[in-house]
């Protein structure tokens, strides 16, 4: 691969910056809800900037997922790019920022105990103060989830149940090493067989890796990890390395993806690439810029070569923006390699504060089938006549007064070849504080037109913070009207759903949902539960 015009492009960014920073990955979850706003809380919130954006974990890809709007000392509230749904409990990752601070030449001065600075040259090696700047610390969880469906009629009750683990130390023993880790274990009734003949049909090891940093500017890493910095390719099994000159960072792997079946590690797929980017932050605003070019391989054949581009900012006072794009760099059709340009990815994200009670968005996404060459060789013809599939959405939230908010949003999605372009559209209200008792009331209505369907949905919820807002309780009620063309008959559904989620002593918290709908005579339910420890 040809780097060359890679560094001649970010030298195009610009470089006049007033602050120095590194950063590192936080990870936090969706501590609660509401019809406008996602919170995620975290240890704590340092280095977050409102107009920052947040990562969501899906299938172990690290996707662009919440707008920061306001934040405390340890909790963030969000705004969603794009439609995507959001479970309490879900992992967020933030990009925090730490200032590389020149070293100070005037000391502190311990107002406990005051005394003359003295030259430390001259301490013996017992009296010479421990640098506490690699100190360990150590945070994670572990949860036990059970998700049950059920009914009265002949249908098998389904069961699953969920082991999960996230172990991260910094500074192992006060050293330069740190560990990260995330870990499942999916139990499903009726796949035992499965689980024996491979664990990795229930074991998924999303982040497992080893880092150590020669200091704030540079670090190594081994293992399995999904670096922000180049999310879109998803996890790494393999070596990175990262260093940050200035504003200026740049970056390299080598190692293979996850097998494509069940996620675990295939040395066959070879995968290595660079990537280069720049950071720009003050006190009010921010901006960062990433471009990266990939190679990857199946059997030590090129399966995918393809060049990325980001950007997030927030330096026009009151607009939130992010985009990306992926250029495809390698065709091989009929035996013969083609070095070609092909645009597969395409996505912009606009917010706009227009002023404290409005605020506007808008999507933009452009996205045709990733081809990969040799993976997808036995059925290229259909991936190739797939067109670019296009879609536009637009939002708005507006604040009517202090407690009594609404929004509503839409979405276009066509390709040529549909016979009916997709259609969606969402509206809400929502009082907060109703009877001066701290209970929210929301309603909201969805519209839904795709090929196959036409479709309503209308929901009412009550939600109830307790306990200084340590416990929430909520309940539900939504119908549900589809209508399937070209069948006989509509189908309808009364769904209730009510839940609670608690922070129990130490540090323990337990969530449940439960779930049912009526279908005349069948009657469903599901339940969920959840018990989770933090340390």
């Amino acid at each position: 691969m040809r780097f060359l015009f890679v560094i001649g492009f970010v030298f195009l960014f610009e470089l006049s910056m007033k602050a120095q920073t590194v950063s590192e990955d936080s990870e936090g979850s969706v501590s609660f809800m509401s019809s406008q706003n996602i919170y995620v809380k975290y240890k704590s919130t340092d280095g977050i900037l409102v107009g920052d954006t947040l990562f969501a974990i899906s299938n172990g890809i690290s996707i662009p997922a919440l707008i920061v709007k306001n934040l405390s000392s340890t909790s963030i509230v969000c705004s969603p790019i794009g439609s995507g749904g959001f479970n309490v409990n879900d992992k967020i990752i933030a990009k925090r920022r730490i200032e590389n601070k020149k070293e100070e030449k005037i000391k502190t001065i311990n107002k406990d105990n005051i005394f003359e600075a003295t030259d430390s040259s001259k301490l013996s090696e017992t009296e010479k103060p421990k640098d506490k700047k690699n100190k360990q610390a150590i945070n994670g969880r572990v949860a036990v989830s059970n998700f049950s469906g059920f009914s009265n009629t002949p249908a098998h009750t389904s069961n699953v149940i969920n082991y999960s683990l996230s172990l991260n130390i910094n500074n192992i023993s006060n050293s330069k090493f740190s560990l990260e880790s995330d870990i499942l274990f999916r139990q499903e009734s009726g796949q035992e067989k499965n689980v024996r003949t491979n664990v990795f049909n229930a074991l998924k090891i999303y982040n497992l890796a080893v880092k150590y940093k020669f200091d704030d500017n540079s670090f190594l890493c081994l293992g399995r990890k999904i670096n922000p910095n180049i999310s879109n390719i998803g996890a790494i099994d393999g070596l990175q390395a990262e260093k940050l000159i200035k504003n200026i960072y740049v970056g390299a792997f080598i190692g293979s993806r996850p097998n494509y079946l069940n996620y675990s590690l295939n040395l066959n797929l070879l995968s290595y690439g660079a990537y280069l980017g720049h950071n720009f932050q003050t006190s009010k605003s921010n901006m960062q810029n990433s471009i990266a070019i990939v190679e990857q391989t199946n059997n030590s054949k090129t399966d995918r070569r393809f060049f990325s581009f980001q950007h997030s900012s927030s330096v026009v006072k009151n607009i939130t923006l992010f985009y990306t794009l992926e250029l495809d760099l390698y065709k091989f059709l009929n035996g013969q390699k083609q070095n070609t340009t092909t645009l597969t990815n395409n996505y912009l994200s606009l917010r706009y504060r227009m002023f404290r009670k409005l605020t506007l968005s808008g999507t933009y996404d452009a996205r045709k089938n990733i081809i990969y060459y040799e993976t997808d060789k036995n059925y290229l013809s259909t991936l190739i006549e797939s067109e670019t599939r296009k879609g536009y959405g637009i939002q708005i939230n507006y604040s009517i007064t202090k407690n009594l908010l609404m929004g509503a949003k839409t979405g276009y999605r066509f390709q040529n070849k549909d016979q009916r372009d997709t259609k969606n559209a969402y509206a809400f209200f929502t009082y907060n504080n109703l009877f001066k008792s701290q209970l929210s009331a929301t309603l909201s209505a969805t519209m839904l037109e795709t090929t196959y369907l036409n479709g309503n949905v209308y929901n009412v919820r009550f939600s109830r913070g307790l306990n200084s807002g340590k416990t929430n309780i909520g309940c539900g009620y939504s119908f549900v009207n589809y209508k399937i063309l070209k069948a006989e008959l509509p189908l309808k559904q009364n769904i209730a759903e009510v839940n609670i989620s608690t922070e129990l002593i130490n540090k323990f918290s337990f969530s449940l949902n439960f779930e049912t709908d009526f279908e005349k005579p069948n009657t469903f339910y599901r339940l969920y539960i959840q018990l989770r420890k933090r340390f």
